[in-house]
Formats: structure tokens, C-alpha cells, sequence
């Protein structure tokens, strides 16, 4: 089925209809049909990610939102190393709803590395953009992500989707399995790049990352410039990453640079109920100035692209949810 373009709302309707037409075979045993959030009961565990990141501090907001929609719901976040680990989260029954990097969640879907099976998450929604971050010390003479071949560079380690992006990335400059990776979560690898245990420190999640803001008061830091590899990554691996702005104010970079973004999805198990998805939905969307005040600095995703989860499927609660909001006129 084509995807329309995101500012066509009549084509997004003939989208979400032929999506129903789909989702009505497939609503799955002992889901209702009815869809509100209302008749929610029991756990939801929201994989997160590293702490202090934005995964974490967005799935905590969602968690204590989620928790005031849906009484009947106790919700809490699962603290994970990252995307890799979140799709396996779902798989094996640890999590409900995860946050996915668009590319892992495509790797999660196919059975490819670092996955060893096809797994079969669902989508509740599009939300905003992740971004590649790799920094240095401002007086580093790193220049160029080919500049760390030999050297060493702190990531999120295996279970990351950031590790996923990273490798692909040091492929397309032709350093790949040249540069030392160090795992961690990322206040430690913020740690061992303030103590010069490590020389760049790289991290994908959006902007700004509170991590990287308190370690540049600490050491002035500068970005690489990533723009040229959006082309070569689009080429080999497909149209989960786009260009990107890395500004220069939040972190005190000498100046704004490009970078790599990526698209992040809210998933869910497939075992989740309607009315659980729906109410996460609801959440996302209609609780954003509640979920603002909590996570200033966390940019809220939009319903137009938000139903855009292709080729991972629309949860049918979430299915529901986009059409609910469709009829009403959103």
C-alpha cells in the first residue's frame, strides 16, 4: 500500500481505511473490539533505555501519564540498554511497550544481526527523530569519524540500537572494525571521555541529552560533522535515515553541525490488549502539554506522521486510535 505524504489528510484517510480493512481480520484472541482505554487493567512495563537519556526520561513521563488515563493500569519503565535490547524485551515477555530505533526495529523484523530470529513486534506510533551525536574534546585533533581508526570510542554497547547506527556509520567512511568500542551505559561513557579514558564518545537518542549538557560544563566539547553519510546509509541500508541538525547552543559546541537522524517508533507486544495500545495512544497524543511539563525538553511527535510505523504494523488498538482521532476532525 502506498504511504501518503504526511500534510495529505485525504489520502491519510484512504491510508487508515485500507489499514482497517487489514486490522479487522487480524484483531487478536481475547482483545476487545471496543477499543477506549477505559476498560485497561493490569501491568504495562515501557522499555526504556539508558538513565538520564531520552528514552528513560520520556517513558518515565509516559509511565506516570499513562498511570492517570488508565486506573486500572500500573505502569512502570523497564531501564534496558537501548533499542537491540527493547525488541527483546517484547519477545520475551520482560516488556509491553518499547522504544525502537526505526532501523533495529526492521533488523528485530527480519531476524538479521544482532537478532537471531525473526521477532514480531507492532507499532503504536511514530514519534520524533533520533540523533547520531558524537563528540570530542573541543581540542582533540579528531576531525572526521575516519580520524578514529585506532582509537577508541564510547557507545551503548551491544544492546543499543546506537551501537547498530555506529557500525554502519564507520563501515560507510571505511573504518569499520578499526576503532575500539567501548559499551556502557551513557553517563559512563560520558565519564570516560571527560577523563580522556576514551576519545569520542558517540550516542543516538534526541536532543538535547541532559547527559551531554552537564558534561560539556565540564569539558568544552565539539561535534563531527556526519551530513555527508545520510546518502551512503540510504543506499546500503534504506530510508530509516534522513539529515539532520545538531545545534550548537545546548552542548557550547564552537558551532551547529550536521548529523545522522534516525526514526524512532513506540512498539508493543503483539500479546498487548486493545484497550492497553489504545490508551498508550492516547497518551502520546492527547496528554502531550501534561507530558511537556514533565520533560520540557522533549520534542513531542505529531498524529499526521505518528500512524507511520510501516513496515512494522500498526498495533490494532493503536489502528483504532489514529481512526477515533480521524472521525473526530484532529
Amino acid at each position: 500500500m502506498r504511504v501518503p505524504r504526511l500534510g495529505d489528510v485525504h489520502s491519510r484517510r484512504r491510508f487508515l481505511g485500507g489499514l482497517l480493512a487489514v486490522g479487522a481480520a487480524a484483531v487478536l484472541p481475547g482483545c476487545s473490539s471496543s477499543g477506549p482505554a477505559d476498560g485497561a487493567t493490569g501491568r504495562l512495563r515501557i522499555a526504556t533505555g539508558s538513565p538520564g537519556a531520552v528514552f528513560e526520561r520520556y517513558g518515565s513521563a509516559l509511565a506516570a501519564e499513562a498511570g492517570l488515563l488508565m486506573p486500572g493500569v500500573a505502569a512502570d519503565v523497564l531501564t534496558t540498554t537501548g533499542s537491540v535490547d527493547n525488541d527483546l524485551a517484547l519477545a520475551d515477555g520482560r516488556a509491553d511497550v518499547a522504544f525502537s530505533l526505526g532501523d533495529t526495529a526492521l533488523l528485530a523484523l527480519a531476524g538479521a544481526d544482532p537478532f537471531t530470529a525473526p521477532l514480531d513486534p507492532t507499532g503504536l506510533a511514530r514519534l520524533y527523530d533520533s540523533f547520531l551525536q558524537v563528540v570530542v574534546p573541543r581540542d582533540s585533533p579528531v576531525a572526521t569519524l575516519a580520524d578514529l581508526a585506532g582509537r577508541r570510542l564510547a557507545d551503548g554497547g551491544t544492546g543499543s540500537g546506537g551501537r547498530v547506527v555506529v557500525d554502519r556509520c564507520l563501515a560507510a567512511v571505511g573504518v569499520g572494525g578499526q576503532v575500539e568500542l567501548e559499551g556502557g551505559p551513557l553517563a559512563d561513557g560520558a565519564e570516560l571521555l571527560r577523563t580522556g579514558a576514551v576519545d569520542a564518545l558517540a550516542y543516538v537518542s534526541g536532543f538535547p541529552v541532559p547527559a551531554l549538557v552537564q558534561l560539556a560544563a565540564q569539558l568544552p566539547l565539539r561535534a563531527l560533522d556526519l551530513g555527508d553519510l545520510v546518502g551512503p546509509l540510504v543506499e546500503a541500508h534504506g530510508p530509516q535515515y534522513v539529515a539532520g541538525p545538531l545545534p550548537a547552543g545546548p552542548y557550547g559546541l564552537p558551532e551547529a553541525v550536521r548529523t545522522v537522524a534516525v526514526k524512532t517508533y513506540l512498539l508493543a507486544a503483539p500479546e498487548l490488549s486493545e484497550a492497553a495500545a489504545y490508551g498508550v495512544c492516547s497518551v502520546v497524543f492527547d496528554r502531550q502539554d501534561a507530558i511537556r511539563a514533565r520533560v520540557p525538553d522533549v520534542r513531542q511527535p505529531t498524529v499526521a506522521a505518528g500512524m507511520f510505523t510501516q513496515p512494522v504494523p500498526l498495533h490494532p488498538g493503536a489502528l483504532r486510535w489514529f481512526r477515533d482521532h480521524d472521525r473526530r476532525g484532529g
